[in-house]
């Protein structure tokens, strides 16, 4: 072989990933790439009550409204790039007379690198 195929070889070889020389694969089979949603089980956590007025003091503030938080009543938690709260949020108008609780859903991302919550989502009552 010339010197210049050996060259060509060369950097083929340094230039194409080891997993396709080797059939390795990136993910196992059972590994999914997104993350699924997980049942919060102690929905007392400071974090989550921390994360639950924040929901409420959020969508007051966008929605002119006057929501009170009282507790959580479910919620789903996953893992990506940040932590993703699903959470029902147990909550009464406070510009109404009536004290009824009424639930709320709200989605919330929360950044723990960039020390930020943001408020994806909320409806209600449900």
């Amino acid at each position: 072989m010339p010197p210049n195929n050996h060259f060509l070889i060369f950097i083929i070889l340094i230039l194409t990933p080891k997993s396709i020389l080797f059939n390795i694969p990136l993910a196992s089979s059972n590994d999914t790439l997104v993350a699924n949603w997980k049942p919060i089980k102690n929905l007392s956590d400071t974090k989550l009550v921390d994360v639950g007025k924040f929901a409420i003091a959020r969508h007051n503030f966008e929605a002119k409204t006057r929501l009170v938080f009282d507790g959580l009543v479910n919620g789903e938690i996953r893992s990506r790039t940040g932590t993703d709260y699903n959470i029902t949020i147990a909550a009464s108008d406070g510009g109404d007379d009536d004290d009824t609780l009424r639930n709320y859903v709200a989605i919330v991302s929360d950044l723990q690198y960039q020390d930020f919550m943001h408020l994806v989502s909320f409806r209600g009552p449900v």
